[in-house]
């Protein structure tokens, strides 16, 4: 799957997939009904309407059932709502649909860490690491747990993971710095809990892709 088009975007938020990743889902007019909410959804051409965002969203599904990128935004809706168990249900959906999609499993941990159930992401985080050695955001949010939960030593190696996988990120490095030292206060640790891949991050990435050509 091509993803050649990344935009950064500084916001605290989760991350959209704009415009698909793949021709593939682009059943009927799925595709065209997709493109037209991402535009409701981010803004861009009109005012942002979440609303309106949500109900074309519904309609890509109901034309193509398997179209795991709305369900990933119809999920971002629903976290920017605290309907957190609404968003449960449609990274599951997105998992039904690739058992393999790590990022949904991480996602999904976050999801539960804002609900407070921290075995619960701890198991969604652990799967999203078994799936994908180098999907940092999972060992990031592990980092949290562990720490949370005054295990040192785990916390340490998972920030580890973390910076193998991307060694000049700042926001592990000063984690890692706060966990191995003992320096500062980590406090609200469950709000910078990370949403990663094709989806978002919480630690203030937001992350667009898009599809070759366009």
């Amino acid at each position: 799957m091509n993803r050649n088009v990344r935009l950064l975007v500084m916001i605290l938020g989760s991350v959209l997939v704009c415009f698909g990743r793949g021709d593939a889902q682009d059943i009927g007019s799925a595709g065209a009904l997709f493109e037209e909410a991402q535009r409701y959804h981010l803004g861009l051409d009109r005012a942002v309407d979440y609303a309106k965002a949500m109900a074309l969203y519904e309609k890509v599904v109901r034309a193509n059932s398997r179209h795991k990128d709305a369900y990933y935004n119809m999920a971002h809706l629903c976290i920017s709502q605290k309907r957190y168990d609404l968003a449960i249900t449609y990274y599951k959906r997105v998992i039904g649909i690739d058992p393999q999609d790590s990022d949904a499993y991480n996602n999904l941990g976050t999801v539960y860490m804002r609900q407070g159930d921290m075995a619960k992401a701890k198991r969604a985080y652990a799967k999203a690491v078994q799936l994908n050695r180098d999907l940092a955001m999972a060992y990031y949010n592990l980092t949290f747990i562990f720490f949370k939960a005054g295990d040192q030593v785990k916390a340490e190696k998972a920030i580890s993971e973390a910076l193998r996988v991307e060694p000049e990120n700042a926001a592990f490095l000063k984690l890692q710095s706060q966990i191995m030292g003992e320096t500062g206060k980590i406090s609200d640790w469950w709000a910078v809990a990370a949403f990663g891949g094709f989806g978002g991050v919480i630690v203030g990435y937001y992350w667009l892709f898009g599809r070759k050509g366009v």
